[in-house]
């Protein structure tokens, strides 16, 4: 595969927020105290799809957490997750890919005034080197002015890919079989966010001597760094949102992502700011990243704050 080929494909799959579970949702333990979960049975109940009632919806709607990475033949296995879709009568998801902007959006991905090698040592350029070697089979030098999450989440996309889990699933991935299918059936489709907001998430918010700290800590911590995602798709086919939770937060100490809330309390809180709207219209689907769902200040607490009844459903 070319390299102009790789990147394409990269971004095929930039909207995961992504791309990888416990990269884009982890959060810091110290910041979700585990006697959350505790104190509240209704939503830490293992279920990924939820039912949503009360504070005014004349008929209910459905919170189902997704997967990023996993297409949509999954759904063959739940089939109460498609029976309460069907009877939706609009569906939301985090957000589309419009390939139109797509190529200028990936601007974002790129530093032209830094490189790689003038923000890693010449001991850590040449080990995250090695590793962009054996995994793409081209020089980290040709890469130079890649922003270091751009790297990181190469790597850890292409180690995902090797699943022989998610494999054996086909079709599109979950968020894109919904938006799709529920155009096809006449549905409304909204979207939480822009595709230059969940660029921004990825590639603008730290710093890039953060990110290149990150991506050392990726490279060097691998062997354990896979051990738990294997672990977090295990847990997702075990619908264990708690577990879930408190894994991602061990990934994210391990690979150096501090605090990650921008990237779920955050976002969290501003979808409460639309989905009541939406759901008050009319009976809505909402699919989105499985850890928006627990903690905290997850959705599933938000919304029971709000004044909602959640049910879980699976």
């Amino acid at each position: 595969m070319s390299f102009k080929n790789k990147i394409t494909w990269l971004y095929l799959f930039l909207f995961a927020l992504l791309l990888h579970p416990t990269l884009g949702e982890a959060q810091k333990v110290k910041s979700k105290p585990a006697k959350t979960v505790k104190t509240q049975p209704t939503t830490s109940a293992k279920a990924l799809l939820w039912e949503i009632s009360g504070n005014g919806l004349k008929q209910p709607s459905y919170l189902y957490g997704t997967y990023h990475l996993l297409n949509d033949s999954y759904l063959n296995s739940v089939p109460e997750v498609k029976e309460q879709f069907n009877k939706s009568k609009a569906v939301v998801i985090e957000t589309e890919i419009d390939s139109a902007k797509m190529m200028l959006l990936g601007a974002k991905m790129i530093m032209p005034d830094n490189k790689l090698s003038a923000l890693l040592n010449p001991e850590d350029f040449a080990l995250v080197g090695q590793e962009v070697k054996q995994a793409f089979g081209f020089d980290l030098a040709m890469a130079d002015q890649m922003k270091p999450m751009t790297i990181l989440l190469m790597l850890s996309l292409t180690e995902y890919q090797k699943m022989e889990v998610l494999k054996q699933y086909k079709g599109q991935p979950l968020d894109g079989f919904f938006a799709d299918q529920g155009r096809k059936d006449g549905k409304k489709i909204h979207t939480l966010e822009t595709m230059e907001q969940q660029f921004d998430l990825l590639y603008s918010h730290h710093p890039l001597d953060k990110q290149a700290e990150q991506l050392v800590a990726y490279v060097k911590n691998k062997d354990k760094a896979l051990e738990i995602s294997d672990r977090l798709v295990e847990l997702y086919f075990n619908k264990d949102l708690p577990a879930m939770w408190t894994i991602s937060e061990e990934y994210n100490e391990l690979t150096g992502g501090g605090d990650m809330s921008y990237m779920v309390d955050d976002r969290n809180i501003d979808w409460m700011t639309k989905l009541p709207a939406i759901m008050k219209e009319q009976a809505t689907f909402v699919a989105v990243g499985a850890l928006h769902l627990p903690g905290e200040n997850g959705l599933l607490q938000l919304l029971q704050k709000a004044g909602y009844t959640v049910k879980p459903l699976q």
